[in-house]
């Protein structure tokens, strides 16, 4: 059994990572990228050991701690014990990252309150969002008018429990290297991630659209070829005005907008706003459902949402 960590970054929600070899951890780094100025561009190697975890610093500037001890060497990281470096502390995994935060499949039909009128929908969609909402940010600049895109896997939590952590794993590298690959081909933006959800930004609306579909067929043609395998996502989008922070998060009603879209929607299927829909209406590639009318949670008055149409290649 390849072991899984539990990195966690201050601020943040948790990262599990499953190590099937070695793997460099660091703030700029071919591996796991960190969000924390505390550690070094290439600050540690980790790799499996008899099921443990064997961990070597690659001379940080700061070092690091094995239960608040500085490491000098490899050690091994057994259960129980925690590693620090910076602000990040990195434990090994004793259950599936699965529960109440992550995904689960619904339709534009809207949303399911409770008997209080309370949300009982919690999606690593959400988890994405509030990641945004929550982040510290000073200097509020204008970052104009851009096409947000957020995504996640339909069902995720029972796909954990069905399949087991290793394989879900797998899934998941599989579905974050399409979405990456297809991100750079459309000269996308990855803001934000969590689990299996993603916050992206495109430069226009056509871009965007071309990024979703790509990404819908090429996990359709996955299914196909490994139907016990197959990867169903979620996927909303919207334009309008945001805010940015010196870091280039974006907040603001508009990134809102945009990731309760994508909680409408169903597994492979694609959610956009009225906006994105009158900016696209000039692409005779592109083909609408009708718009629906929804409230969307958090925001005022009603709003239209389309399907937008696409086709296995």
């Amino acid at each position: 059994m390849q072991p899984v960590i539990v990195v966690t970054q201050l601020g943040r929600q948790a990262l599990h990572v499953v190590v099937e070899g070695a793997l460099v951890i660091g703030r700029e780094c071919e591996g796991l990228l960190l969000a924390d100025v505390q550690t070094s561009r290439r600050h540690l190697e980790v790799r499996p050991h008899d099921g443990k975890l064997l961990c070597t610093d690659l001379g940080s500037t700061n070092g690091t701690f094995l239960d608040g001890v500085r490491i000098t060497g490899p050690v091994v990281l057994e259960r129980g014990s925690l590693l620090t470096l910076g602000d990040t502390a990195i434990r090994l995994a004793v259950a599936a990252p699965a529960g109440p935060g992550i995904g689960r499949a619904t339709t534009i039909a809207g949303l399911e309150p409770d008997g209080d009128g309370a949300d009982l929908r919690r999606t690593s969609i959400d988890l994405v969002a509030d990641l945004v909402a929550a982040d510290e940010w000073r200097p509020q600049l204008d970052a104009g008018t851009i096409t947000i895109l957020f995504s996640d896997i339909e069902s995720s939590t029972e796909r954990v429990s069905a399949i087991g952590d290793t394989a879900w794993f797998g899934l998941l590298e599989l579905h974050n290297r399409a979405f990456r690959e297809e991100l750079a081909k459309y000269s996308g933006r990855e803001i934000k991630s969590q689990g299996d959800g993603f916050m992206l930004t495109f430069s226009s609306v056509r871009r965007a659209i071309a990024f979703a579909t790509a990404v819908q067929r090429r996990l359709a043609e996955h299914e196909v070829a490994d139907p016990e395998r197959a990867v169903r996502v979620r996927i909303g989008i919207h334009t309008g005005e945001v805010i940015t922070d010196a870091s280039g998060d974006l907040f603001g009603r508009h990134v809102n907008k945009a990731a309760r879209i994508a909680n409408l929607a169903a597994g492979g299927q694609i959610l956009v706003s009225g906006t994105v829909r009158e900016i696209a209406a000039g692409n005779h590639d592109v083909e609408f459902g009708a718009g629906v009318e929804v409230e969307l949670k958090g925001l005022d008055g009603t709003h239209v949402v389309h399907e937008l149409f696409w086709r296995p290649l």
